[in-house]
């Protein structure tokens, strides 16, 4: 009602069903990115680093920044 008053006329342009697809993509690149960064966090080389955030999830308790 106030929206129309200030765009206009409402369209009936459809916008979820023809994004559906960039929305699947999106969150299936999203999922694999955490997943490898979460491998890769993990890794040998990587577990002690202090720039590892799943470190200071470990050692939350041992002092400040």
């Amino acid at each position: 009602m106030v929206l129309e008053k200030i765009f206009g006329t409402k369209w009936p342009t459809p916008v979820a069903k023809p994004m559906a697809p960039f929305f699947i993509a999106g969150a299936i690149v999203f999922y694999g990115v955490n997943s490898l960064a979460g491998f890769l966090g993990s890794t040998e080389e990587f577990k002690n680093d202090p720039r590892n955030p799943m470190l200071r999830k470990a050692g939350a308790g041992t002092g400040g920044h």
